[in-house]
């Protein structure tokens, strides 16, 4: 989150000035935001399968979607209050972005949502401070909104951080479990696995290093390997002779 530190002492002002309207009847503004989510994107739903989702409008909104609204309107409370040490937004940031990578796997997330879901908290950001007489005018206002929008696009690009990390360690873990599976699958490494592994050189050269006069004789690796050979030799042979019987 260092991007923040570009921004002048007057936008981050600006922005500590709109959060104090803003948060005033934060948990209304929430649910409106969240709705307005789900009613601009509505696979967005399935993110939440466990929540009822109100209709558009209804003054009464259901405790899940509040609780998890609010939840979403905290991390910017997080960025108003770490304007001036932005580093300190890694780890929250980072966390978001595994989150979201899980439900990218389990629940279908995709990035664009985050896309929906800044246009519609800035929608509703223009909302409330037209409302203000301090933000009312139109060219206080776009400037609000302005900076508001900056900030939500570093918050994404951000959280983009973790969630591409925790896909790309997901992909990795996956290879290496069916790395694992078509190993223990396989009869060879069966075969191999049961092999002493402290065989030496001279072992498997049939005799001890420098005594050329003493007889090769059959490690058991070789040994083994010829064994298994014969077995599946000898099996295949006696079923041809049952079918030609």
């Amino acid at each position: 989150m260092d991007l923040l530190d570009r921004l002048s002492h007057e936008d981050k002002q600006l922005l500590r000035q709109t959060w104090t309207v803003i948060e005033k009847n934060i948990n209304d503004t929430a649910c409106c935001i969240f709705e307005m989510i789900i009613s601009q994107s509505p696979d967005t739903k399935q993110l939440f399968p466990f929540m009822k989702v109100t209709p558009v409008g209804d003054a009464k909104h259901s405790r899940e979607m509040e609780f998890h609204a609010l939840r979403v309107m905290q991390v910017l409370e997080s960025v108003v209050k770490a304007l001036d040490n932005p580093s300190s937004l890694d780890p929250l940031c980072d966390n978001l972005g595994r989150v979201h990578g899980r439900l990218a796997e389990s629940r279908g997330f995709k990035t664009h949502y985050w896309s929906v879901f800044m246009e519609c908290t800035l929608f509703h950001i223009r909302r409330i401070l037209s409302a203000d007489h301090r933000f009312n005018t139109v060219l206080v206002l776009d400037r609000s909104v302005l900076v508001w929008r900056t900030v939500i696009r570093i918050l994404i690009k951000r959280m983009k951080v973790g969630f591409t990390t925790d896909l790309r360690n997901r992909r990795a873990n996956r290879e290496i479990e069916g790395t694992a599976l078509s190993s223990d699958s396989s009869p060879v490494s069966n075969l191999i696995s049961d092999i002493s592994h402290t065989l030496t050189i001279a072992d498997l050269n049939g005799h001890e290093k420098g005594d050329n006069t003493r007889p090769r004789s059959e490690s058991s690796l070789f040994r083994q390997l010829r064994d298994f050979t014969r077995r599946t030799l000898n099996s295949h042979h006696n079923n041809n002779t049952h079918h030609h019987n």
